[in-house]
């Protein structure tokens, strides 16, 4: 008995031994969102979406920009609390009136109503979050940047609400799965995954960028990225993923397909019909949606289209990579300056 005793003792001071190292990195690597107001979206279902607002620097232009973060993600994906890595802020200090969402489970987003569900998937965050969104900034029509999961979300709205989304910057979206190579690899190992790595992905945050396995460049090129703001992005911007979006992506990922959960709706094939201009940007070194994964989209859009390849990166550092703030920020800007106009001055009364 006095055996036992000490191992659950044991066991007791390693645990709390692990709570204090997490929250002690946590502290230390800690980077405090930025924004000029915080609003919430209500969602028919019983949820509240986060919005995060950065408002036009010098001249406005219309319409505004609604930002969306990847898979295992919050908005500091898109807006991270550093300037110099915000690309919602970098838009902003182009005249555009920027909202960074957060979708359900992520973030600053909560549950309003005590039915409000606890399970969903990709197709909710299209169905009710993406909706509620719009309507909460209030104009007729947004202009959508997505990166991963949220470009694939952008592609998929501009289908099913072409009267909201003028336009699409995706950033990173695997439209098809067959040229993931590494990935299929990986999927061997997808019984082991769980959706709940947030307190994981911190507890090693201290040793991030001292080494560079072949499973880390999934998530981003580690070799391009700062060590300092990886372990920053580590601790700040990864989310849990919710077990029924884990089971859409891994199903998607083994049978190349994109469609909704229970197989109705056919996502890709959708494309076709899309009218509005999108830009598509993959990375050359990108492991989870490489050019040969983007491209295929890329050419089923039914709209004005463009395709950049970006050297050198992977598929985070699209946004967080060393001289991403002065290579790919301004692709994304430059592109929607051009499907933008001034906002008028109101009349005088």
């Amino acid at each position: 008995m006095p055996g036992v005793l000490t191992w659950v003792l044991a066991l007791v001071a390693l645990l709390i031994l692990l709570v204090a190292h997490v929250a002690f990195w946590s502290w230390i690597y800690r980077v405090r969102p930025q924004q000029d107001e915080l609003r919430y979206a209500k969602t028919k279902d019983g949820w509240e979406i986060a919005l995060a607002r950065r408002s036009p620097r010098g001249a406005p232009r219309t319409p505004p920009v609604l930002l969306c973060h990847g898979l295992a993600a919050n908005r500091g994906n898109v807006d991270f609390g550093i300037d110099r890595y915000s690309l919602s802020l970098h838009l902003a200090q182009s005249g555009f009136d920027c909202y960074a969402l957060e979708l359900r489970g992520h973030g600053a987003s909560r549950r309003a109503r005590k039915d409000a569900p606890r399970r969903w998937s990709f197709d909710t965050y299209l169905l009710e979050d993406i909706p509620a969104a719009i309507e909460a900034i209030g104009s007729s029509k947004v202009l959508w940047v997505g990166h991963s999961q949220g470009a694939l979300l952008g592609l998929a709205a501009a289908v099913a609400y072409p009267d909201r989304i003028a336009g699409v910057v995706a950033m990173g979206p695997p439209t098809h799965f067959h040229a993931q190579n590494e990935l299929r690899r990986l999927l061997r190992f997808s019984f082991l995954a769980t959706g709940r790595h947030r307190w994981l992905v911190r507890a090693i945050s201290p040793i991030a960028g001292l080494f560079h396995p072949a499973f880390g460049q999934f998530a981003l090129n580690t070799r391009n990225v700062d060590r300092l703001l990886y372990r920053q992005l580590m601790c700040n911007v990864v989310e849990d993923i919710s077990p029924g979006v884990l089971a859409q992506f891994l199903k998607w990922a083994r049978t190349d397909v994109f469609v909704s959960d229970d197989g109705k709706v056919d996502y890709r094939g959708g494309l076709a019909s899309a009218k509005q201009p999108a830009l598509f940007i993959a990375g050359e070194r990108d492991l989870l949606a490489p050019p040969e994964s983007v491209r295929p989209g890329f050419e089923l859009w039914g709209g004005e289209k463009e395709f950049i390849e970006a050297n050198g990166y992977g598929h985070s550092d699209l946004i967080f990579g060393r001289h991403a703030p002065e290579e790919i920020f301004p692709l994304v800007s430059d592109w929607l300056l051009k499907r933008s106009s001034p906002m008028k001055a109101p009349a005088p009364t």
